[in-house]
């Protein structure tokens, strides 16, 4: 019995607090498909507590996951498995955390109350990786893949193709004629979240991904959220619309949570297992559950703009993982750089606890390019 526990708990210790796994391509799709099932689970949870104010939401959301990860990342500093970030790395990281926070978490709560689920989850993971996008090749001077373009070309193309059927979708949602402007704002708003879940992923990569752990990382991220969003919620829910909220949505908060935690953690053991595009074409599952779940446990409108969306953002987050065949190059002193760095690249993601690519709002690669940047953006319901 002791052996048993004593095997359990080393697999234990080296899926989940070591640099890398053994290769598995299909334990890999399975992690990634879990991913994808857990965040649209997250998402319908979500989905139904539009009735609370999306700050109260967001704040009790965040709770689970630092119940979970903190001490976890407590026990990593305590062994020295963990190093502590530097404060400069800290600051920017909790800067770049609140806004996440409150335009990404909130905001994007908030945009499922008015064009509901099934097109937020959508728009916010195009605007995400488009912006990620951008800033890579612009600012960080970034390689950018034959294939990363035509990704970024597919987002964009669904993000105006699901923007066209905003109008149907808001009238669904809140149950009246849509004006334009909040068919804008809706519109405008999961794309602000995936704005700002870009820069957070930036900020974690520049900053701590090199430095800090998965866990301690994420939980630094959702105690922001918490210390940020509980008092904020005091002066926009209320008291008295707090206490209102029921047990059983409480429940649905904390399930929420929890599953939103689980969902993280296979997506990264997925980037352990398996090539990033594995992981990635698992996770997009949530942007089609999403859509279903929308339409048909929520009402809300459907439309072939909405399927051609969707399948659009599918797409183009399959293609962000595509690698390019290298070149043929002569073979200098029995070595092919070339072919050995296409090998490299193609293998499961070198990590050390957090530096692999994997959700957008907790974590961040170890490499400099332009494809790390974006094959890490799949998670929407974060920290």
């Amino acid at each position: 019995m002791s052996t048993t526990r004593f095997s359990v708990r080393e697999r234990f210790q080296r899926n989940f607090m070591t640099d890398r796994t053994s290769p598995n391509l299909w334990m890999g799709m399975i992690c990634g498909v879990l991913a994808g099932v857990g965040y649209s689970l997250t998402n319908v949870c979500l989905r139904s507590l539009t009735g609370l104010d999306p700050i109260w939401v967001s704040f009790f959301k965040a709770i689970p996951t630092v119940t979970l990860f903190a001490p976890i990342a407590i026990w990593q500093i305590a062994t020295r498995r963990a190093a502590l970030p530097s404060t400069s790395s800290v600051v920017v990281l909790i800067a770049a955390a609140i806004a996440s926070q409150l335009l990404g978490n909130a905001l994007l709560q908030w945009s499922f109350g008015v064009i509901g689920v099934a097109m937020s989850v959508p728009l916010c993971l195009g605007g995400m990786i488009v912006v990620g996008v951008f800033i890579s090749k612009w600012f960080l001077q970034e390689h950018l893949t034959r294939w990363q373009t035509w990704g970024t070309c597919s987002l964009v193309l669904a993000m105006v193709i699901l923007s066209m059927a905003g109008g149907g979708a808001v009238q669904s949602v809140v149950d009246e004629q849509s004006k334009w402007w909040l068919t804008a704002v809706g519109i405008l708003a999961p794309i602000s979240s995936g704005v700002s879940y870009a820069f957070l992923s930036i900020a974690i990569r520049r900053g701590v991904s090199r430095e800090a752990s998965m866990f301690m990382t994420t939980s630094l991220i959702c105690a922001v959220g918490a210390v940020i969003l509980g008092p904020l919620s005091l002066f926009t829910a209320g008291i008295e619309e707090i206490a209102q909220t029921t047990w059983s949505q409480y429940g649905v908060l904390l399930v929420a949570g929890t599953v939103n935690a689980g969902a993280f953690v296979a997506l990264t053991l997925s980037f352990r297992y398996a090539p990033v595009i594995v992981g990635n074409a698992g996770n997009s599952l949530q942007n089609p559950l999403s859509a279903l779940a929308g339409v048909y446990l929520f009402h809300e409108a459907d439309s072939i703009n909405l399927k051609i969306g969707v399948a659009l953002t599918v797409l183009g987050v399959v293609m962000m993982g595509l690698k390019e065949k290298p070149a043929v190059s002569p073979i200098k002193n029995g070595w092919d750089e070339e072919a050995e760095s296409s090998r490299q690249a193609n293998s499961p993601a070198e990590i050390n606890d957090f530096n692999e690519p994997t959700l957008p709002i907790q974590s961040e690669p170890t490499t400099t390019s332009a494809t790390s940047q974006n094959d890490r953006s799949s998670g929407l319901s974060d920290s």
